[in-house]
This record gives C-alpha cells, structure tokens and sequence, in this order.
C-alpha cells in the first residue's frame, strides 16, 4: 500500500513514452508500463517547473517507488490524471504549427487556410516536451477520429509530438512508404535521445484501440 511519502507527491508525477528497445538501459531501473513497442515511464514536476528545462523534471527510479510502496500500475493510475491537466493538449494543422514555430504571422493567416484541405495534425502538450504521451490521453485519439469521420493513422515523429493522418476510405495508402519515411527521418533528422518509433500505428474507430499497423 502506498504510504504518506507517496500520498504527498503523487499530485505531480505524469507519464511520457519512451522507444521500449532503444532504452532497455533505463527501463531496468524504473518503474514503467509497456504499451505496443513502447514504454511508458514517469517523473515527477518539480516545484518552479519550466516546461522547456528538463532538469526540473526528476524521472521516477525503482528506489523512489520502493520507499513510496507503489507499483508501475499505482504510478499510472496517478499520471493519467494529472498528466492531462498539468501538461494539457494542444493540436493543430500542421501548417499552423510550422508557422507557430517560425513565428510567421503572415504564414500563419496562409496556414489557416490551408490547414483545412490537409488532413495532416500535430499532436504535442501545451509546452510541446515530452507530447507524444498525448496519446494516452482518455478519449483523445476517440475525440479527433470522431471530429474527423474516420479512422487514424498515428505517425512518431519524436518523444515530443505525434503526427495525425486522417484515413480516407477509397484511398490507398502505402503503408510501407510511410514507415519507410518515419525510419528515415528518425535515422537523418531527430535527435537519438528523442526518438521514439519507427512503426506505424493506426487507431480504429469501431474498436476504440491503437495498434502498429
């Protein structure tokens, strides 16, 4: 049973997901909870928190969840409340969000507009660090398929941001071509700390679930 040490900080623990086989290192000594090819781990928000400073988030090790008396399903319980509402949401077209990044006003208003015929969304938490455990989200992935009238491709672009692909029926799509392309731009372009997958994950509407595709 979790005892008062755990009781006074579980308000601040949350999850990230992390490359399960990429960090069988770290994985061996923290608490964590796998899901599909990843692995899910948590840490604690430190007081004066600074989305963008990693260091004042403390990753949970095995000896901390001793002391505490928990278990990986204990932390989870506790993460999946407060992660949402301590690290929000945030989704947009992708357009909308390069133009957030170049902090391009008269990109943006292009965008905008644009963003409506491309089925292309970015899904992160509000400080875009450590965003793609938005997928863990209750209801999310639910949420945007039933906004969109259709089932999901989910694409990993780092341990920060997932990419959201509206499935068109009618419409064939190369899956192959599409993890050939997250491979390669996990090997050319994102950092190896913040790589998180190279599958390709698709969320079904009438089963509610996400699986590698």
């Amino acid at each position: 049973m979790a005892n008062e040490k755990f009781n006074n900080s579980k308000n601040s623990i949350v999850f990230k997901v992390i490359n399960k086989e990429k960090n069988a290192e770290i994985l061996a000594q923290v608490p964590y909870m796998e899901y599909l090819d990843l692995a899910i781990v948590f840490y604690m928000v430190l007081p004066g928190y600074e989305f963008e400073e990693e260091k004042k988030a403390a990753l949970i090790f095995n000896e901390i969840a001793e002391v505490w008396d928990v278990t990986a399903a204990d932390l989870m319980e506790a993460a999946s409340v407060n992660t949402p509402r301590i690290m929000g949401l945030k989704i947009g077209g992708i357009l909308s969000t390069i133009a957030d990044y170049l902090h391009d006003d008269s990109f943006s208003e292009i965008a905008e507009i644009e963003d409506e015929s491309v089925p292309l969304y970015v899904a992160t938490n509000e400080m875009a660090f450590n965003g793609a455990a938005v997928i863990l989200y209750k209801d999310m992935l639910k949420a945007m398929s039933a906004k969109l009238k259709a089932d999901l491709f989910v694409i990993p672009c780092s341990v920060h941001e997932v990419i959201l692909v509206k499935v068109i029926k009618g419409c064939q799509m190369d899956t192959e071509d599409l993890k050939n392309m997250i491979s390669y731009v996990n090997e050319s372009s994102v950092p190896e700390n913040d790589v998180l997958s190279d599958s390709l994950y698709y969320y079904s509407r009438e089963t509610d679930s996400l699986c590698i595709a």
